[in-house]
């Protein structure tokens, strides 16, 4: 059965919106790519379900319910990082064991919509569902040690399946420590180093969101020359400082390594309020190309992430208002489609092409 969709209206949405009608053509011409979306959370905590339709929000939905398949597509989306996040408190195997599960949902979703969806791997994955219309969908792990019991699973077609993982999300692991308050002492662990080279021999993105800065800085150490590392969801320090974002030195390594950064969409992170103005993403995005440059910026919302979103950027419907304030702020279009999924498609050619 088809997912429920929507037709838009280019002009209708330019006018609901309040946007010009260049705005809306950019996002549907562009490629646009979201770096993390955690969905498959509230769908597994809660009975969530993202392969309904949900009213389109008018302002921030709280915590959840940000995002479902159907609103990505009618949002003019080609393509999501699909996240399984880890739950720390099980025991490892019976962790790993629920996470291969989780990844099997997954593919049970896209079976259950092939005209519509697509699991992809690789670049030539995301090109032929792009030309069949379809919303690419790469699975990703939120915290390594989801598969730390037995890291050799990645060395056959558990790794061929995943685009990346998370070394480590909110809790100090097996792997490494976190960047939150209570996470933070220590680094990268002997078991968090071999991992590492586990996901650099599959081809698997090494993503540092999350990681404590010393755990960031040893873990570029191991990190192979050839496989960018990556940071799919944060803040910057130079706009807001804060615990969750990245200093620019840590900016400049990532790309120095050919790497992707990708701004969350969490106002605790970006200004500092619950729920804040979309403006300071953009503010977010302009740092990292200063720094990094405009092959390094991306768009990583955390939806359904238990955030509070921007008050005028309720859910991905909304994202031509997006675009009119890149546009608004003297941006190219060759930045704007960068940004919006250009970069991520970089990215995914430089590690698996085809």
């Amino acid at each position: 059965m088809p997912l429920p969709l929507q037709t838009q209206d280019p002009a209708a949405w330019a006018a609901r919106l309040g946007v010009s009608q260049e705005a809306v053509a950019l996002v549907l011409s562009a490629d646009l790519i979201d770096l993390h979306v955690v969905t498959e959370l509230p769908a597994r905590l809660l009975g969530y379900d993202p392969e309904r339709r949900h009213p389109v929000a008018s302002r921030p939905l709280p915590l959840m319910g940000q995002v479902d398949l159907p609103r990505l597509i009618e949002g003019g989306y080609n393509g999501a990082v699909w996240d399984v996040t880890t739950n720390p408190a099980r025991r490892p195997e019976a962790r790993q064991r629920a996470t291969l599960a989780n990844l099997q949902t997954i593919e049970a979703r896209v079976r259950r919509h092939p005209d519509q969806l697509a699991l992809v791997r690789t670049k030539a994955d995301y090109d032929r569902a792009r030309a069949a219309g379809r919303l690419a969908l790469w699975p990703s792990l939120q915290g390594g040690n989801a598969l730390a019991w037995d890291p050799s699973v990645l060395d056959g077609p558990v790794g061929q399946l995943l685009h990346r993982i998370t070394l480590v999300h909110l809790t100090r692991s097996c792997l490494g420590s976190s960047s939150a308050p209570l996470g933070r002492a220590g680094g990268l662990t002997a078991k968090g180093a071999d991992f590492i080279a586990h996901c650099n021999g599959a081809r698997v993105l090494v993503d540092l969101a999350h990681a404590s800065p010393r755990t960031f800085w040893e873990a570029l150490e191991v990190h192979a020359a050839d496989v960018p590392p990556m940071v799919s969801h944060t803040g910057v320090s130079g706009v807001l400082p804060h615990w969750r974002n990245l200093d620019d030195r840590q900016i400049r390594a990532i790309a120095d390594r050919g790497g992707v950064i990708g701004v969350i969409y969490a106002s605790a992170f970006l200004d500092g309020r619950p729920m804040g103005r979309r403006a300071a993403l953009i503010d977010h995005l302009e740092h990292l190309i200063r720094i990094g440059g405009e092959e390094l910026a991306a768009l990583g919302s955390d939806y359904d992430g238990f955030i509070l979103l921007p008050r005028d950027l309720p859910d991905p419907t909304h994202h031509p208002a997006l675009v009119q304030d890149m546009l608004d702020r003297g941006w190219s279009e060759a930045r704007i489609r960068r940004v919006l999924g250009g970069n991520q498609l970089r990215l995914v050619a430089d590690v698996r092409p085809s």
